[in-house]
């Protein structure tokens, strides 16, 4: 589960809401099917285990005309595939949703699959549109670019962090940098521990919060190895996969996100809304949201020493001007209403209605 997983659930939900019958269709024994179910979003067991899956497909269509579906909204390589297939079929109409910021695959196949599989496009960043149109898997109109939100009645100020702080051993008084993301490579967990000792020579009072489920043994069994050579290794938490973000964004004094590949984050928004400085990587989708120096910090990707440079920055110097035009930002431009009345107006376009 990462934020794409919940960000399709909070919009099935919202569609649902208001006014519309909205479905997410995944295999069961996935995250995003089981949580959906836990959350009492609408889901059904659709097995997307190839493109030419003869019983997922005659399901597919078979649902779509039952439920006279309007719109499928794809938000991978899988779906996709299997719902190109599956058109000549059906009068539903399609969009393809895109939260990947680096180079797309583009064969023969799926080429095929980009340039006639769908109606539009909706990229979840500008750098992700640019991608597409560069890469020559869509044209320019037919991309909407929608960006990330913020839900507003869970993610503010007045959050109380609970016990999270106690539970974790953390010292009252103490400081707090968290990174919140999967524990997987492209999220740069590595490169906050190595700053963590160089940021501990100046702040000697700050703790570190990782925040989420690991994706790949191999790259735990590399990020303990970065851990066994850090000289405060006791001053870093892994706390494992938390349903409540809310709570350990408002124990942190700074949200860290010094990713390799990020299309443009959940988390920032979030922090944004609930008043937390930000130090993130120059990277993909990030820069149209974080302005360095103005609401946030940017740091070259994969740069320990900038890094560390910019989390003892917002320690020790006054950010409140940078954190109330993130807050302000937050407000104005990432509700999440507004992000989904977009999404309704791409759906309602290819549909042919004004």
């Amino acid at each position: 589960m990462g934020g794409q997983e919940l960000r399709i659930i909070q919009e099935t939900g919202w569609l649902n809401a208001h006014g519309h019958r909205a479905w997410i269709a995944a295999r069961a024994d996935s995250a995003i099917y089981r949580m959906a179910g836990d959350r009492g979003v609408p889901v059904i067991d659709m097995p997307f285990r190839g493109s030419f899956n003869l019983r997922g497909l005659f399901k597919l269509v078979r649902f779509c005309a039952h439920e006279k579906i309007d719109v499928i909204d794809c938000h991978s390589s899988r779906d996709a595939s299997a719902v190109a297939l599956a058109r000549p079929f059906m009068k539903t109409r399609v969009v393809r949703s895109t939260h990947i910021c680096k180079r797309l695959k583009d064969d023969f196949f799926r080429r095929l699959i980009w340039k006639h599989g769908a109606h539009g496009h909706i990229a979840t960043s500008q750098s992700i549109r640019r991608r597409l149109i560069d890469q020559g898997l869509a044209l320019p109109s037919q991309i909407t670019v929608v960006g990330e939100s913020v839900n507003q009645e869970i993610f503010h100020r007045g959050v109380s962090p609970g016990t999270v702080r106690a539970d974790f051993g953390i010292p009252t008084g103490a400081r707090v940098v968290s990174l919140v993301g999967m524990i997987r490579s492209n999220k740069g967990q590595q490169y906050l521990v190595q700053a963590a000792d160089r940021v501990l020579e100046q702040c000697p009072d700050v703790w570190f919060m990782l925040v989420g489920g690991a994706t790949e043994q191999k790259y735990v069994d590399s990020l303990n190895d970065h851990l066994s050579r850090v000289r405060h290794r006791d001053r870093i938490i892994l706390t494992g996969f938390q349903r409540e973000v809310e709570k350990f964004i408002a124990a942190s004094d700074v949200i860290c996100l010094p990713s390799e590949t990020e299309a443009q984050s959940k988390i920032i928004p979030e922090a944004f809304a609930m008043g937390k400085p930000v130090v993130a990587s120059r990277v993909g989708g990030i820069p149209d949201i974080v302005t360095d120096g103005e609401n946030g910090l940017l740091c070259p990707v994969g740069d320990v020493g900038a890094i560390a440079a910019a989390l003892v920055r917002v320690l020790t110097t006054d950010v409140s001007a940078m954190v109330e035009k993130a807050h302000a930002l937050a407000l104005r431009e990432m509700n999440f209403d507004r992000l989904m009345e977009k999404t309704v107006a791409v759906y309602r376009r290819i549909r042919g209605e004004p």
